[in-house]
């Protein structure tokens, strides 16, 4: 297993050019942003799980298309939760203390943002799979995500490069 910090400085290699490609697949930078960092999210996921990722590049392109193709409409409350894996040590975060932060939230919340970050959701199929509306499903998700950057001492959402 590669340790953690030689995978952070390998995924900030790797960060413009997925940031390049996500721009391409949805022309705003503040939703290229937020697929960047959902993508980010399950490769965290998957490598603290200690799973095997043979072509990191590749398995990101995939992703990133994945979510794209199941995402809805980025709206401005939509913010994400992990800071740029290229960040000093000190500021970065990692998928276990995510995980602890989690359990942290209401149920509720912790549930959309598993759903939608973890799971690959579309917002439309968390609120279908909750049985709540769609705007009901979007402030959840901020104040979850809100209380998660509170929890783990982020700033706020990230800027692009």
């Amino acid at each position: 297993m590669i340790p953690s910090d030689e995978r952070a400085r390998h995924l900030a290699r790797l960060r413009p050019r997925m940031m390049a490609r996500a721009r391409r697949m949805t022309r705003r930078p503040e939703d290229a942003e937020d697929l960047v960092q959902e993508a980010l999210l399950r490769v965290w996921s998957r490598l603290a799980a200690q799973q095997t990722i043979d072509d990191l590049d590749a398995y990101l392109a995939v992703t990133l298309r994945h979510l794209a193709q199941r995402r809805e409409p980025a709206h401005a409350d939509d913010t994400a939760i992990l800071p740029d894996p290229a960040a000093p040590p000190e500021t970065r975060v990692f998928a276990g203390e995510v995980v602890a932060a989690l359990d942290t939230l209401p149920a509720a919340e912790a549930r959309l943002i598993s759903a939608v970050a973890l799971k690959g959701l579309s917002y439309a199929e968390a609120a279908r799979a909750e049985g709540v509306p769609l705007g009901t499903v979007m402030s959840r998700l901020a104040r979850g995500r809100a209380r998660l950057r509170h929890r783990l001492k982020i700033a706020g959402p990230l800027q692009g490069p």
